[in-house]
């Protein structure tokens, strides 16, 4: 199926300069991306009728999108999740990273990808984003090339991700859209059959790994969101909701389903398939205030985060997926995002 691929009348802010916006278009699924932080501030489902319905959190301007700290629709990197005491040794050398989530860093710090202009290249069947990341940006070494394809087939979104460097750095890269589907987060049902889940403290650092099964936080039974809020947990009261990180211990790095999110009630459906071992679930538990469409604001738990990567902390934490990307390696990492009516 071909991809109509338009180019839209460009952003422009004082901070970051001209800011290129393209619409993808496939007949079934179209969407709206920024070159600031790779954002995808549109991602729409064509209806029976014909008509669009928004899949995702956005907001309508480059300041507002430079105001939030939710990374709504954005890359994160170079390092998505949380660095505990934004510090960690690579090779024995003991990296200072920026403590934009004091005294941790999160998503990429100050200098993060979501507050970066890539460059958009339209291809055959949907975009490339390319950006440099200068050694020293926030604290990590080596000069970063990023490659990020976003691509469309038939319902479905495909993320490619890329990376090479030219010092040992820690890389975990993620896509950071909130999806909403037309009706109250409560409502819709999460299924997730990860073995494991990454217990933390109150601040989103890891203490220890719990087997899903045994964990009240257990997915695979196709879960509902409001039921797992209404627990009296001090997982859920610590965060606010659900923000935890389902983890695949020796996984293969192949490509296949790990998270389907269901809202019975608007009858749509969506499969995130990923490479990844890990899957951070996250109810926008603080989106109270940030900037939305139309002037207006977000309230809490309005959407969900799905991010696909390592899991948090991994540089510091034991085992010996440490996720240092190295000279003459290349990072990989692709997500599918697989939608249906039901």
């Amino acid at each position: 199926m071909s991809v109509s691929i338009t180019s839209l009348p460009a952003w422009e802010h004082y901070r970051v300069g001209l800011l290129p916006r393209y619409q993808l278009d496939n007949g079934q699924i179209r969407m709206e991306v920024l070159a600031l932080g790779g954002i995808v501030r549109k991602l729409e489902l064509k209806r029976d009728d014909g008509s669009w319905q928004n899949l995702v959190l956005g907001c309508d301007s480059a300041g507002d999108y430079l105001s939030q700290k939710a990374c709504l629709g954005s890359i994160v990197g170079r390092w998505a999740n949380r660095i505990a005491n934004s510090s960690c040794k690579v090779d024995g050398q003991t990296l200072e990273l920026d403590a934009n989530l004091y005294p941790h860093h999160l998503h990429g710090g100050l200098a993060g990808f979501h507050h970066r202009v890539f460059q958009l290249c339209p291809i055959e069947d949907g975009l490339q984003l390319k950006l440099t990341s200068a050694d020293g940006e926030a604290g990590f070494p080596g000069n970063l090339d990023v490659v990020v394809n976003y691509r469309l087939d038939g319902s479905n979104w495909k993320v490619e991700m890329a990376a090479e460097v030219d010092k040992p750095c820690p890389v975990n890269l993620t896509q950071h859209s909130y999806f909403n589907f037309g009706h109250a987060l409560t409502d819709y049902q999460l299924e997730c059959h990860a073995p494991y889940i990454v217990l933390t403290d109150n601040e989103g650092i890891p203490v220890t790994l719990e087997r899903s099964d045994k964990s009240p936080l257990n997915l695979s039974g196709n879960a509902r969101i409001g039921d797992l809020f209404e627990q009296p947990l001090e997982e859920i009261r610590q965060v606010g909701g659900l923000d935890h990180c389902y983890l695949w211990t020796n996984d293969d790095r192949q490509l296949k389903p790990r998270v389907t999110v269901t809202a019975p009630t608007t009858g749509l459906k969506m499969t995130l398939h990923s490479d990844q071992p890990g899957m951070q679930i996250y109810t926008g538990n603080h989106l109270g205030g940030t900037p939305a469409y139309e002037g207006r604001c977000y309230k809490h738990h309005q959407g969900i985060a799905l991010e696909p990567g390592l899991w948090p902390d991994a540089p510091n934490q034991p085992g010996d997926t440490k996720g240092i990307l190295r000279p003459g390696e290349r990072y990989q990492h692709t997500s599918v995002y697989q939608f249906e009516r039901i």
